[in-house]
């Protein structure tokens, strides 16, 4: 048996610039899945630093199905379906500049690419776990100003296919 009076603490990884956020009209992507050369279409947009720092949001929960047995005292459960939840919130109000509001437009259909834990310089590749939502824009909701604030928006996002996590893209 290990010794365990030696703690193993492993490595971690900041999450200051270690997130790319990437979204591409759905029309766009001609494959599913969709391929590096999908992540690096002029149709694809950065939105990472257009969000604000509680901008990007999935969550991600799953029922339990029961199984209930006659005079058994324990309620027996097996995994149930997955709901997927996203939104954003990001900065909005120069028209010259906005990624976001323009792209994300009511109903419209998109593709988030989600890079976690990877330096967000670092070039796109094909060894890069990411992951795929393929979303409709929910209605934007301006937030109220706060004083010494900038203007936001608020967007629901909802899956329209199941959601692709870490998944590595095949170069073309």
């Amino acid at each position: 048996m290990a010794d365990r009076t030696t703690a193993l603490i492993p490595d971690n990884v900041d999450s200051d610039g270690t997130l790319l956020l990437l979204a591409a009209p759905r029309a766009a992507i001609t494959s599913w899945p969709p391929k590096l050369t999908d992540v690096n279409a002029s149709t694809t947009k950065d939105i990472t630093y257009s969000l604000t720092t509680d901008g990007w949001n999935h969550s991600k929960s799953q029922e339990t199905n029961t199984d209930e047995r006659l005079t058994l005292r324990e309620v027996l459960g097996t995994p149930g379906r997955v709901t997927h939840a996203a939104s954003l919130k990001y900065f909005y109000g120069k028209a010259t500049t906005d990624v976001v509001d323009p792209l994300f437009v009511e109903n419209s259909l998109l593709v988030i690419f989600a890079r976690y834990a990877l330096p967000y310089e670092q070039i796109a590749a094909i060894t890069d776990p990411w992951d795929i939502f393929q979303v409709q824009a929910g209605t934007k909701v301006r937030d109220m100003p706060t004083a010494n604030g900038k203007w936001t928006k608020t967007q629901a996002l909802f899956p329209r296919a199941k959601v692709l996590e870490d998944v590595k893209l095949a170069a073309s």
